[in-house]
């Protein structure tokens, strides 16, 4: 729904997602989640703003991966990552409510 592709490998674009997301909440009723392309808290706090949730998976997997290769920790890395899209989508729902 927000790209069209092999995950990890383009970005997702808010924009031209919210029209699929408004129109998948309003047939089903339920959240609905947005995945593929999100790799960074900027991303993820657009696609907050337009979806539900944001799904990171490839982010993730990039971080393991250069944790490893450099000899770094796994866990340090791929909690900072967490910690700072976590708190990209909460300013973004802080903000939608505000607005």
């Amino acid at each position: 729904m927000s790209v069209a592709g092999v995950t990890g490998v383009k970005e997702a674009d808010a924009a031209a997602v919210a029209p699929n997301v408004e129109r998948i909440r309003a047939a089903s009723g339920l959240p609905v989640a947005v995945g593929f392309g999100i790799k960074t808290p900027e991303r993820a706090a657009e696609i907050a703003r337009v979806a539900d949730a944001a799904v990171v998976g490839s982010a993730l997997v990039e971080e393991v991966a250069t944790g490893l290769a450099m000899n770094e920790s796994v866990t340090a890395r791929v909690l900072s990552k967490v910690e700072s899209l976590a708190k990209a989508v909460r300013s973004a729902r802080v903000e939608s409510l505000t607005v």
